[in-house]
This record gives structure tokens, sequence and C-alpha cells, in this order.
């Protein structure tokens, strides 16, 4: 007779019992697949460990992320009953999904695009196309006339299953002839540049393959300077191509391990600007626009904990820098032909509490970007050495600045919108410091901001710091301590965590919740030294104050323990994941959006792309003390037996940071030590890569999954359902 365990265990086997749809139990859920459990020793760092779920981790990644379709066939066939058993389960949700789609396209029927700016006598902007999943780029003179096509995604994807842009934008040349864009097929970040002429739409370039995305023109339009990508998906040499002849020329070489490259032209165009950097260091290197086939030229080699950025203001360098212990960062000017660290210059001094984010030069003025009191604000800076500070009413809101106006402009264009107030264009008179809409917000009629209220709360941490925290409710809810709750945050790589509108959230706070986002430390509201103190062996201040924050709306009645919902993304993944370990009671669920999960098994990928890159940001695994951090805290390790909330756990098999291993792993161990009755789901999509689908729609189909995941979740709608 054969031995039904031994058969299962083998590939064959496996293939067989999970490629069979969900076993209904007596309940009226499905029994959730049982894929093998291996137990193998692994770890190339400190103690050996035990995975049971090693074996799902692919050994052709790199492979993977190019062709997602060359994944082993026994872990697809676990990943397709997982999604199987995650599409049973979520099926009764999809009405309600198409409710909360249907309400927030209310709020606000036409997505805005990015804000409108003037360069070059052109107006340029975006609009949906007829692919709803993608926008169209267009431009119309600033004059007067016919509009005209930039780039049209749509026409460019074709019936591809995924099509994403780096940044989700295009680039153009300062004379407005051409425009560039770096495409990715896969998700997984193997990105192909592109030049075309915009009149015409001749392509000029359509084989820069295997480029990291950064790109950008010289001034005059006839050289394109782009990064390459080595065979571990990390950035490589910086090339100079030659648009009328094709050929390349290596401008700068592979910088070592562990840097990101960025190119990139001054407001002024008067430079291209190449930075190489990380978390903790950083250099640029300059080239003319009158010599752009002239040698970069260095302006401060690296130095540990010396971070700096370089713009051109006029006859002067202005360098936006840490230096000298300016934690929150000052502004000093250097002259343009000698731009070393010895003839640096202060302009703005280190102010301790006003983070400068960002400069925005013209020829006239310009304009810094500032965050105080976790808020960001601008300051008009004139050339007479006159500043003026612009302020703003609402408790918690952005603003964004968009890059390539005219550096001849009188005024900087920029949007701003809150939690509950649709994004207004606005412009910034530079001579004055005034203010005044250029275009209003579109509002629907059956929208109303007034019946919502944004509240800005100031929460102790375990430490005695204080955690900004943004709240989004109804003007009319009681604090009965009843109401569910969504609480967001990320925390990490000193990443801001904006207060935007989002229609989404508005049709989830009309039903009765509260939606929160927890400024924990990690990211950068409060300036450097807010994500500073979390790096290497800090990082579990991110946790005590995202539990801290959810323990004092709980006691200040927004919310009661089991109501609250989590949602992470990315390295947010390691707020979710301790949280759930250390307080699973106060959860009715989890939702993990490419989740950082298993940071132990990422450390011991010695071709992960982001390899030692992350090092200034979560310590270096072949330092002891820095791996016993680590593993102090590793949400995947750390999994025990308890009565855990519902799990959503969405991921990509093209995702190049964070490996689709996190998500799996953690919601079949989750199931495997679960003592409730609360269902344990993983998503793995076979394309999108980290962020996902591009485009609004995958947007708002993604958020209306997780915010009826949550209302389930929240109201136990799933009952007890079998585990195993």
């Amino acid at each position: 007779m054969i031995d039904r365990r031994r058969f299962l265990s083998t590939t064959g086997g496996v293939l067989a019992a999970l490629a069979a749809p969900p076993v209904l139990a007596q309940s009226r859920w499905p029994v959730p697949p049982q894929p093998p459990r291996r137990p193998q020793l692994t770890g190339n760092y400190g103690p050996k460990r035990i995975d049971e779920y090693l074996w799902l981790r692919t050994k052709r990644w790199h492979e993977v992320l190019k062709d997602p379709t060359v994944l082993e066939p026994e872990i697809k066939a676990v990943i397709d009953a997982e999604n199987r058993y995650a599409d049973a389960m979520l099926e009764p949700t999809l009405p309600l999904q198409r409710a909360l789609r249907a309400r927030a396209a209310e709020i606000q029927p036409v997505p805005p695009g990015p804000v409108e700016v003037t360069h070059g006598g052109f107006v340029y902007f975006t609009r949906r196309s007829s692919d709803p999943r993608y926008p169209i780029f267009l431009r119309r003179p600033a004059g007067g006339g016919a509009e005209q096509v930039v780039f049209d995604p749509a026409r460019r994807a074709g019936r591809t299953g995924f099509y994403g842009l780096y940044r989700n934008t295009v680039q153009r040349s300062a004379d407005g002839r051409l425009v560039g864009w770096a495409e990715d097929r896969v998700g997984s970040g193997q990105f192909r540049i592109c030049v075309a002429e915009i009149a015409t739409g001749r392509m000029l370039v359509d084989a820069i393959d295997q480029a990291h995305g950064s790109f950008d023109f010289d001034a005059g339009g006839q050289y394109l300077f782009w990064v390459a990508r080595n065979a571990a998906g990390r950035p490589a040499a910086v090339f100079r191509r030659d648009l009328r002849s094709g050929t390349d020329t290596e401008v700068l070489d592979p910088p070592g391990e562990g840097l990101f490259i960025d190119v990139s032209r001054t407001a002024s165009g008067g430079f291209v600007v190449i930075r190489r950097f990380n978390g903790s260091t950083a250099e640029s290197y300059l080239v003319s626009a009158a010599q752009p086939t002239a040698a970069p030229r260095l302006v401060a080699p690296r130095m540990p904990d010396l971070r700096y950025t370089v713009d051109h203001w006029n006859d002067r360098l202005v360098i936006l820098t840490d230096v000298d212990g300016a934690v929150d960062m000052k502004v000093m000017t250097a002259p343009i032909d000698r731009p070393e660290r010895e003839n640096w210059q202060e302009l703005v001094p280190h102010r301790p509490g006003r983070s400068i984010v960002a400069l925005h030069p013209f020829r006239d003025g310009m304009v810094r970007l500032e965050w105080k009191d976790a808020k960001p604000q601008l300051v008009v800076m004139r050339p007479d050495g006159g500043e003026q500070d612009v302020t703003f009413d609402e408790q918690a809101y952005t603003l964004d600045l968009p890059r390539g106006q005219d550096w001849d402009a009188t005024s900087l264009t920029f949007g701003y919108e809150s939690p509950r107030l649709p994004r207004e264009t606005r412009r910034l008179t530079l001579s004055t410091g005034a203010q005044a809409a250029a275009s209003p917000a579109i509002r629907s009629a059956s929208f109303d901001p007034n019946r919502f209220v944004v509240e800005r709360l100031e929460v102790p941490s375990t430490d005695g710091v204080r955690v900004p925290v943004t709240l989004l409710r109804r003007r009319d809810a009681a604090r009965d301590g009843r109401s569910p709750l969504y609480l967001y945050a990320y925390g990490s790589y000193g990443a801001i965590q904006e207060a935007s509108f989002v229609p989404a959230n508005l049709a989830l706070v009309e039903r009765g919740w509260t939606f929160v986002i927890a400024h924990v430390r990690g990211g950068g509201e409060r300036g450097s030294q807010w994500w500073r103190q979390v790096l290497r062996t800090g990082k579990k201040r991110s946790f005590e104050d995202y539990l801290a924050c959810a323990d004092h709306l709980v006691r200040n009645g927004y919310t009661a323990a089991g109501r609250i919902v989590a949602e992470g993304f990315s390295a947010g993944g390691l707020l979710i994941g301790n949280a759930v370990v250390e307080r699973p009671e106060l959860f009715a669920g989890i939702v993990g959006r490419a989740a950082y999960l298993d940071p132990l098994a990422a450390k011991d990928i010695k071709d992960h792309p982001l390899g030692p890159s992350a090092i200034p940001i979560w310590g270096d695994p072949a330092n002891p003390a820095e791996y016993a951090y680590i593993a102090s805290y590793a949400p995947y390790e750390h999994l025990r037996k308890a009565s855990l909330p519902a799990m959503l756990m969405v991921s990509s098999i093209a995702d190049d940071r964070v490996m689709y291993t996190d998500a799996l792993k953690f919601a079949l161990r989750a199931r495997a030590l679960t003592t409730g009755g609360q269902p344990m789901m993983a998503k793995i999509a076979s394309v999108g890569g980290h962020v996902g689908l591009p485009g609004p729609e995958a947007a708002a189909e993604r958020k209306a999954l997780f915010h009826a995941f949550a209302i389930w979740a929240a109201d136990h709608r799933w009952g007890a359902v079998p585990q195993r």
C-alpha cells in the first residue's frame, strides 16, 4: 500500500494535491492548502535556524525576475493553491469591494494627474487615456493652441500584462524636442530606456536594456546620461549615449557595492548631476551644459555620515547637506569652478527642529521645502537675502512641488491637499510670498469635506518621545471606544508618509471607520534624527512607537482592542509583523503589501538587489551584534502559538526588493500556529513587482480589496474558519 504522507512529499504528489480546488470543511469555508513542511537548517550568518518553508524560495530568483514563467513547478503549484484559497475566502467580499470602489469614484470621479507645469512655452499635464490603467502625457502651447501627445503609455504597452514607468513619469529634453522614458514590462525593475521625438514620434533610442532606471538629457538634448544595472540588479556604471551616433561612453565606473545612483538636471539646466549615495553617505559629480562630453567633476568625495545634494542658482552652486553635524540639514554655497568642500559657505544655517528636505531654485528666487512639527512648510528666499514663511490651515496636509518648471518663472506652481480636501493647484509669487489658487479643486456634488475632520495627535512612546499621528474621521463620530480603525505606518528609510487626499479612505470613513497614519520613528517627518534613531540597532523604536499609538487610540476612545486593522507596505511589514507577534489581541486583521517579514532570509541571499545598500539601514549581518539584533525582532522567526488576527498578505513573484516568500511563508507559518479561527491568506501575483500593478485603476482595486478585507475582519464576518 502506498504511504499517503510519503506520496504527498514528492513533487508529483505536491502538484496533484495542490492543483485540486479547495476542499470544503463542515463549515461553509474551505480547508486551506497544506503544503509540505520540510524543516531545513539555514543561515549564512549567526546561529543556524530551522525553516520548514525554505524550500519555497526559488533557486533561480534573477531568472524569475526577468521571466516569472520559469518559476519551479512545485513552487508555482503552492502559490496557485494559495491564490485559489484566498480567492474563495474573499469572494463574498466582492459586492462590498464594488460598493467601496463606486463610492470612491463618486467622491473623486477623475483622479488628478501631476500638477501642471509650464516650461519652454508649453504647459505639460496628464489626463486619463482610453486605457484606464495608464494616463496619457500631453502638452499645449502656453499662449493657447492645440494639445499635443508627448507620450502615450497605453499605446506603448499594447497587450502586455504589466507596463510601468520609472517613477511613473517621463523626462523631457530642455528644448522640448525629445521625450524619454524607462519602461518595465514585468515589474521587477528591469528597465529599458527609450527616447523619441515629440513632434514626429520617431524613436531615437529603443535598445538600452538592463538599465537601472535613472537617466536624463544634457542641456542641448544631444546626449543621454543613464545608469546600467548589473547581474545582481544593482546600479553599476554611468554611461553617456550620443543620440546622433548611438554610441555609449562610460563616464563613471561602478561605485562599488552599497550605493544607489541618480541622474538629474539642475533647475537652471546648466548641469547634469550624477549622485551616488546610500543612507549614510553621498557624493555628486557635475557635467556642464557647455561641455557635455567633459569628464564629470567631483564636488566632494564620500565621507562617513556626510550627505549632500547639489543644485545651481545663478552664479553659484547651492548644496543641501548635513555637514558639521547639521542633522536637520543646512544650505551651503560654492563657486561653480571650485565646488570642493573647503570652499563651501553657509547660506542657511542649521535650525534644529526645522528639517530642510528640498530646494527649488529659480532665476529670481528660491523656495525651500521644510518640515516643522511634522508638517511641511515653504520658505521663499529672495536674492537680497530676505525670507518669508508660507503657512497653511489644515491640521495635516500634503504639498506637491513638481520639478521642471521654467527657470525664468516668477512664481512656483504647487499642489495643496489634505485627507479631507481634494488637491488644489496654487501659485506662490516669488517676490512677495503670496499664494493664490491657480485652478480650484474639482469637488463632487455628492461629497462634502465639512462632514470630516482631520486631527493631529502627539502620542508619547515608551521612552517619552512624542509621535505624530494623523487621524481622519467623520465629524459626527462618537469617541465611544467601539469604532473600527485602520492604522497605517511605514517608518523606514527616512520616507515621509504624506497626509494626502485618498477617496478610498473617505469611502471607508463614511462607514464609521477612523483612518490613521502613525508617523513613527524611521520616517522623515521630524527630520534626519527621526529616522537615524532607528538605524542598525535602533529599529525597535519604530515598533514601540507603533504599539504606543495603537494603545493610545484605544485608551482615548477612538477604537477598541480587537477592532484595529493594520496595513504595512514593504519595510512597513516589520511594523505589522512585530505588532501581531507582540500584541495579537489588539488587531482584528493585518494587511501586508509586499511586506518585509523575513529579514534573516533576505540577508542570506548574497546577490539580493538591495544587498550592501541596505547595511546602513538594517545593519551588517557579518557583525555578530548587529545580526543578533535583527534576529531579535525578525517577525517570521518570532511567530508563536496565539489567536492571531485575520491576515491578507499580497506580493508578486516579480518583486526585486522583497521576495514573494516573505508573504507566502508568513501566512503559512501563521496558519500552522494560530489557535484562533481567522483566515490566513496569501495572494501572490505573477506580475506587478514591488508596488503592484501601476495606474489609478489598479490602486483603486487594491484599496477596495484591503478595505473590504478590513471590514470583514473587524466585524468577524468569516466566523470561525478551519485552519488545517
